[in-house]
């Protein structure tokens, strides 16, 4: 992208993972349609204020053929979405995340073709070493640990059907307090103070054996034990080894950075004729009717030192 030839406004949608690489999906002078642009080298030369416009940020819907984004023209009374986008959003994750614990005939057809696939049950680790059990299908496995950001996994078991890993899941957490998800805050923070590898990886291997041993007790649920090992190819990028808090909100004001890197949707941000790498929640983007440009601000320092 070249900001000669930019768009005067842009609304950033979304950041979508496809074949290992995060991409941004973008409207463009409010036009209804959206572009996709890579996010690695992506430049934020622009401003927003309070008063930009807020756009909604669409829903999930699930058909025949699986999962759809649905682009939403509204604007949000409150919040980042419409009602009827949020509405949606509640019913998808209703049926996909409670259809086990339903009768089979409460579960729309669509998400019953969903559910009857092979499923796979994992545990993935961030930075910071916190851990998480988790659940995905086969052309999702590893952008779904990409998209949580995950650095380490462990491909636990494949099942039959989404049903019995859900079970599995649920039963994980019950008996061994293992939880479902990690909040992007604690990701972060795990990034600026990370945990030793070296521990990390050894106490997921430790959790891992205890999750096996678990499933082997159960032989009322069908499932395939694999104990694959997966790591995040942004290990390899130097570039975390020394990363800080970026110091202000991406939704307001004026900022001139680009995005060297992204784990989950933590985007590695640098300054214009800097080396320093700070790093945000780039979802503070989302909805908001930037303009782009250069605008005066204030310099970009590294402050760690004084907190």
């Amino acid at each position: 992208m070249v900001l000669i030839n930019a768009p005067s406004t842009q609304v950033f949608m979304a950041l979508k993972w496809q074949e290992g690489k995060p991409s941004f999906h973008i409207r463009e002078n409010s036009q209804s349609t959206l572009t996709t642009e890579s996010a690695i080298g992506y430049p934020l030369f622009y401003r927003a204020t309070a008063d930009s416009r807020r756009f909604c940020l669409g829903h999930t819907a699930m058909t025949q053929e699986g999962t759809s984004y649905k682009i939403c023209l509204e604007k949000p009374k409150v919040g980042r979405k419409c009602q009827k986008c949020s509405n949606a959003d509640a019913r998808y994750a209703a049926n996909l995340h409670h259809s086990h614990t339903k009768n089979v005939n409460e579960v729309p057809q669509e998400f019953r073709n969903h559910m009857e696939q092979p499923n796979y049950l994992y545990l993935a680790t961030f930075a910071d070493g916190t851990i998480k059990i988790g659940t995905t299908t086969e052309k999702r496995k590893e952008r779904r640990l990409r998209e949580q950001g995950a650095l380490w996994a462990t491909i636990i078991a494949k099942t039959l059907d989404g049903y019995t890993v859900r079970t599995l899941e649920d039963l994980v957490t019950e008996e061994l307090s293992i939880q479902q998800s990690v909040t992007t805050k604690k990701k972060i923070a795990g990034l600026l103070r990370p945990a030793d590898r070296t521990e990390v990886k050894k106490e997921l291997k430790r959790v891992s054996g205890a999750v096996e041993a678990l499933i082997q007790k159960v032989d009322y649920l069908d499932c395939e034990l694999l104990g694959m090992k997966w790591e995040n190819d942004a290990l390899e990028n130097s570039i975390w080894e020394n990363v800080h808090s970026y110091p202000w909100d991406l939704a307001n004001g004026p900022h001139a950075v680009k995005v060297i890197d992204v784990i989950g949707r933590i985007g590695a941000l640098s300054p214009v004729n800097s080396s320093d790498v700070f790093i945000a929640d780039l979802d503070a983007l989302f909805g908001i009717e930037i303009e782009i440009g250069e605008f005066p601000r204030e310099e970009l320092l590294v402050q760690d030192a004084l907190f």
